[in-house]
């Protein structure tokens, strides 16, 4: 030992050089577990929002498929006796240049449909989201309708597969777009 060393206290073992060291040693491990902290909220919180979303998209898939059937059941199944109350159902869900062509089809067909006393049943048979997501939906549906008229009493069975295109507006899902595959 060293005659500095005995006087001043400053030798390798003095407490002051131990407090020093330590405390130097501490910062960088509250700075690795509070960098390590943030992180780990960053990540939780991004999970948590991407859980959220994903949860809202399923819910909306759910609901998407639910109107796709109701409303293919709708557009398939007719009676000529009622036209006019079917046509304004169908109308009631379809959407931009949708609602418009199937005014114009529907106006075509009016007459047909009762001269001939047709009839029609359809059945959705399955149906599956392509695509879907809170505020557009791609359905592809099987559908079977049974139709009948007066040159032909007993049924015959189309079989129709088509893909429904929906958009969300006001919190219900309104037809954009059927094309018949």
């Amino acid at each position: 030992m060293t005659d500095t060393e005995s006087t001043t206290g400053a030798g390798p073992d003095s407490p002051g050089l131990l407090r020093r060291g330590a405390t130097s040693l501490r910062r960088p491990r509250v700075l690795v577990v509070a960098v390590v902290a943030v992180v780990l909220l960053g990540a939780l919180t991004s999970t948590g929002l991407r859980l959220r979303e994903h949860v809202a998209d399923e819910s909306a898939r759910a609901s998407a498929l639910e109107a796709a059937t109701r409303y293919a059941t709708d557009l398939s199944t007719y009676d000529h006796r009622h036209l006019d109350a079917h046509f304004a159902a169908v109308t009631a869900h379809a959407h931009g240049q949708f609602a418009q062509q199937y005014k114009q089809v529907s106006a075509s067909l009016t007459e047909l449909i009762r001269q001939n006393e047709a009839l029609s049943q359809g059945t959705v048979l399955t149906s599956a989201a392509v695509e879907a997501d809170q505020d557009r939906a791609v359905i592809a549906l099987f559908v079977d309708q049974e139709v009948t008229n007066k040159n032909t009493p007993q049924p015959r069975l189309d079989r129709n597969r088509m893909r429904m295109t929906l958009v969300r507006q006001d919190d219900r899902w309104l037809i954009d777009g059927i094309e018949l595959l």
